[in-house]
C-alpha cells in the first residue's frame, strides 16, 4: 500500500472518532444544561455599570465606594461610603433611591442643584447620536444609570 492509499482508509476513522467526541461534547453539555442568561446578563449590565463608576464616580467615591476618593478631601461635602447603602436601608438596597439620586430626581448635595442635576445629564449626552434623537439619548441614559445602580448593589457590604 502506498502512503497515499493508507490516509485514505485512516480518514473514515479519524471522522469517526471526531464525530464520536462532538457526539460526548454535546452530550456533556446538555447534562450541565442551559446557561442562565439571566444572570449572564446582569453579570454584563454589572460590569459596564463598573465601567461607569470608574470614569464617572470614582474619583470622588474611591475605587472601592468607600468615600474616599482622590477628590474627597477637597470636596466640602463629605462623598457617601456607597457600600453601605444596603446595611443602612435595613438590609433591602434602595436602588430607585439610588437611581434618582444620580439622574437628579432627588437632590444630592454634591451632585448638583436638582433643577441641574449632573450625571443625568451628562450620560444623555455621552453618545454620538444626531440632533433629533432625544428619545434614545434618555434610554441610553436611563440604561446607563440602572447599570451604574446594578454595579453599587454589587459591592454592598453584608
Amino acid at each position: 500500500m502506498t502512503n497515499r492509499e493508507d490516509r485514505s482508509q485512516l480518514l473514515p476513522g479519524v471522522a469517526r472518532g471526531a464525530i464520536l467526541v462532538c457526539a460526548a461534547v454535546l452530550l456533556m453539555l446538555a447534562a450541565v444544561g442551559p446557561a442562565n442568561s439571566e444572570t449572564e446578563d446582569t453579570a454584563f449590565l454589572v460590569a459596564k455599570g463598573r465601567v461607569t463608576y470608574r470614569v464617572y464616580c470614582i474619583n470622588c467615591h474611591g475605587a472601592k465606594a468607600k468615600g474616599d476618593g482622590t477628590l474627597a478631601e477637597l470636596l466640602t461635602v463629605e462623598p457617601t461610603d456607597l457600600t453601605v447603602l444596603k446595611q443602612d436601608n435595613k438590609g433591602i438596597f434602595p436602588a430607585d433611591r439610588v437611581m434618582k439620586s444620580v439622574d437628579g430626581r432627588e437632590q444630592v448635595r454634591g451632585h448638583g442643584m436638582k433643577e441641574m442635576p449632573v450625571w443625568g445629564d451628562v450620560f444623555q449626552k455621552t453618545g454620538m447620536e444626531p440632533p433629533g434623537q432625544d428619545e434614545s439619548a434618555v434610554e441610553r441614559a436611563q440604561l446607563k444609570i440602572r447599570e451604574l445602580v446594578l454595579y453599587l448593589d454589587s459591592v454592598q457590604v453584608e
